[in-house]
């Protein structure tokens, strides 16, 4: 375990403080169970205070919608109890579907909430209907408490806004950007190593979405700079596909052309210095000149198409140089979107922000939503058969469990984890309400012994590596002790029959998910994959109305999502993650092949289109795991575009040999058992 940071000291004391404010607050007003607020304030409590902002309006919004649906519930279906449940259920099963569907964006969590916030709040109001009203609202209440102080506490003490999160992130990988691109035009990186340096950066550049989001809540500057950290994340997405683009054609030419690739070798060697500077996230005249410079000199030395007809090698070398001029015009942007990201100066920029499209899994959000609804009805069923008074808390544990667990590769693990911790909160509870309150008399004793246990949790709440994992001992804690105005004796027996009951619906969780979904991180690896070939074959087949950054942005939030699970020790592994860094170019190769085809001489954009679509069959192949021999070979396209010049010809090539080289290249990947890429065109007899 790492060792705590003295922000993580500090960030437990504020979630404590905020904790015991809630709770005396809730004390003064009298609020029914005050227990309630204490708990809200663990739960939206982050160590960056535009997150609690962020998770706090959803939370509230999703208490609210959950509150509303709930007493809607019960005035239709209070006389009719199995109604009331079945229509309950499909409710949390519907907010555990949009959940899962949106993902981890703040909009996620409100849906979340909205399903199990009716179940907590509908089941006690359906219960007793007289009091519905008044106990959505008193929950409501308690929930808005809880929040609110929370936000106070994180804005004004020693608060750590997520602008500069997001200025120290954005430094940091630009850094790392800047060091991978000199080494890499260098030469100077091993093939491990750049694939490690791949995962982490791209990780690092999709999370500053996040991050954005949450500066919107409490930097100012940001919030008035607009567009631009939406730009900036896109310029850095944009630099790392052209890098890892030049990366894999040098790889290429030194394979097939090694001469060629020598003649490179200076421009690339220029191109390095730009980046090796201590302050290289400095603009400045000079700096601007050397790019300008190195731009022209690269314009000057781009291979025409007689240069390719007459040689091949140079198909590869005019790609290299024109992924290399776009990186330095997109380092060049980079810089100008960094210097104004927190000038609080406004900047022009023409064009429409890029693309935050995410991928969905509907199949995934379906599975989730009817494991939801068949656990709330699988222990609602129960709770009726057997008259269990407790049943109503497991019927709720049980919709808690599958909608916080949903979006998991492995959620029966997590709700073993769940389970655990859950028991080892139920025996602390056990021990506060039978030995320890009995001689607290006052609200100073209560703080002085809550703090023992919720200050070390606060430190580990503030772990990303386990936080997650004792999230339920503490947040459990809170429920099972249930503090309240009144001073009572603990009644043993009603606090086991609780507990069973908690315990009970959190198990029923875990079967549902053992028996209807047995699949773990493998499986979803595989529906990973399958969407990047699903969109190759639209993209081939010239069928879908993608733009190129709404799949490009697309496209990286699967290979981020894929790359944070795949093991990068594991050789076929690693050429996964190859191959779908390699599916990124090869889907820009395709947007560029439909885009010029009108412009080609007829017979020419007749051949391409006939070899698009079988390469579109052979994608929608590979995506439903059918095999079917040899990718389709696209060389015989080369003579006819050759035959039938037009304005586009030399930019139709240069795509098309650079598909069928990276499809060479990563053959697990895309299906191809024999090479037929660039040295293949090489060796072929005949001249182009």
């Amino acid at each position: 375990m790492p060792q705590p940071s003295w922000r993580d000291v500090v960030f437990s004391i504020k979630t404590f403080g905020a904790a015991m404010l809630a709770l005396w607050i809730a004390f003064r007003l009298d609020l029914t169970q005050p227990s309630w607020a204490m708990l809200t304030v663990f739960v939206v409590s982050q160590p960056i205070a535009g997150m609690v902002a962020a998770k706090s309006v959803f939370r509230v919004a999703g208490t609210v919608v959950g509150a509303l649906m709930a007493l809607l519930l019960v005035g239709l279906f209070a006389q009719s109890p199995p109604l009331f449940l079945i229509s309950l259920a499909f409710w949390i099963g519907a907010c555990t579907f949009t959940s899962v569907l949106l993902r981890d964006a703040p909009a996620a969590y409100g849906a979340m909430l909205s399903g199990y916030s009716a179940a907590i709040i509908g089941i006690p109001a359906a219960l007793a209907p007289d009091t519905a009203f008044d106990y959505a609202i008193g929950r409501c209440i308690e929930i808005t408490l809880g929040i609110g102080c929370a936000t106070l506490v994180s804005q004004l003490v020693f608060p750590r806004s997520a602008g500069e999160a997001l200025k120290t992130s954005v430094d940091a990988t630009l850094f790392a950007s800047a060091r991978w691109v000199r080494d890499m035009m260098r030469g100077e990186i091993d093939p491990d190593r750049f694939l490690a340096d791949q995962r982490r950066l791209i990780a690092d550049a999709v999370s500053l979405n996040a991050l954005r989001i949450f500066s919107m809540f409490d930097t100012p500057s940001v919030r008035a700079a607009g567009d631009v950290a939406r730009h900036l994340q896109g310029r850095i997405l944009a630099l790392l596909v052209l890098l890892v683009s030049i990366h894999d054609r040098m790889v290429l030419l030194q394979t097939a052309a090694p001469g060629k690739a020598e003649i490179l070798r200076p421009l690339l060697d220029d191109a390095a210095r730009v980046f090796d500077r201590d302050d290289v996230l400095e603009r400045d005249t000079a700096l601007e000149d050397t790019i300008r410079d190195l731009e022209s000199r690269i314009g000057d030395n781009v291979p025409s198409l007689d240069d390719m007809i007459r040689d091949p090698e140079n198909i590869v070398v005019r790609n290299i140089m024109l992924r290399l001029r776009d990186a330095l015009e997109t380092w060049r942007r980079i810089l100008v979107l960094h210097e104004g990201l927190f000038s609080d100066q406004p900047i022009r920029i023409e064009e429409a922000a890029p693309s935050t499209t995410r991928y969905r899994d509907v199949t995934l959000a379906l599975v989730a939503g009817a494991i939801s609804v068949t656990a709330v009805l699988t222990t609602s069923a129960f709770w009726i058969a057997s008259g269990w008074s407790n049943g109503s808390s497991a019927v709720i544990f049980s919709g808690v469990i599958c909608s916080i667990l949903a979006s998991l590769d492995d959620p029966a693990s997590a709700a073993g984890n769940f389970l655990r911790m859950t028991l080892l909160s139920a025996i602390a509870a056990a021990i506060y309400l039978l030995a320890i309150f009995p001689t607290v008399d006052d609200f100073t004793s209560l703080v002085m012994v809550l703090l023992p246990f919720y200050l070390p949790f606060g430190i580990l709440l503030a772990q990303p590596s386990i936080g997650t994992k004792v999230t339920p001992l503490g947040l459990n804690l809170v429920a099972f002790l249930g503090l309240t105005n009144t001073t009572t004796q603990a009644d043993f027996a009603s606090f086991l029959n609780s507990t069973l009951a908690l315990l009970s619906g959190i198990s029923v969780g875990i079967l549902m998910f053992r028996l209807l979904r047995p699949l773990g991180v493998d499986w979803t690896i595989r529906r990973i994959r399958r969407g990047i070939l699903r969109d190759l074959q639209v993209l081939a087949s010239g069928e879908g109305s993608f733009d190129r950054a709404h799949f490009a942005s697309r496209m990286f939030d699967r290979i981020n999502a894929l790359f944070s699970r795949v093991d990068i020790i594991q050789p076929n592994q690693q050429r996964l993650m190859r191959g779908a860094l390699t599916a990124l170019r090869v889907g820009f190769n395709l947007l560029t092949l439909r885009r010029i085809q009108s412009s080609l001489h007829p017979a020419a954009a007749r051949a391409l289109d006939a070899g698009l679509i079988d390469l579109s069959h052979h994608f929608r192949n590979l995506k439903n795991e059918r095999q079917n021999g040899q990718a389709p070979d696209l060389r015989h396209i080369v003579p006819i575009l050759i035959a039938h010049r037009s304005s586009r010809t030399a930019e139709a090539l240069t795509a098309l040999i650079a598909i069928s080289s990276a499809m060479d290249r990563h053959q697990d990947f895309f299906g191809v058992s024999q090479p037929y890429a660039l040295h293949a065109i090489l060796a072929a007899p005949e001249p182009l």
